[in-house]
């Protein structure tokens, strides 16, 4: 996925995704706002031929980039076991 850093301070961090991902926007933000250490967490969408879709992250006491990846690797935990939570259940559904 092509992440553009548009910004990056010591508390605050924006990226612009490809256009088309804005769907990972929605549970990402949602997570991000859950964590202590974040003041906030919102995206854009801009219009949707010309912007790229836009996320904001400021945070308190720790770096944005570390709050973005621990929650990416959190999320990414939870739609594994989701997976496959999926397949084995589906397995046992017959066509």
């Amino acid at each position: 996925m092509d992440v553009h850093v548009a910004e990056k301070e010591h508390d605050a961090l924006r990226l612009e995704l490809p256009r088309g991902e804005e769907t990972l926007l929605i549970p990402l933000v949602e997570a991000l706002q859950k964590e202590e250490k974040v003041l906030e967490a919102r995206y854009f969408l801009g219009h949707p031929y010309l912007d790229r879709p836009t996320l904001y992250l400021r945070t308190r006491g720790e770096k944005p980039q570390q709050v973005l990846k621990r929650v990416l690797k959190d999320l990414t935990d939870l739609y594994a076991d989701l997976l496959t939570d999926f397949e084995k259940k589906a397995d046992k559904v017959k066509a």
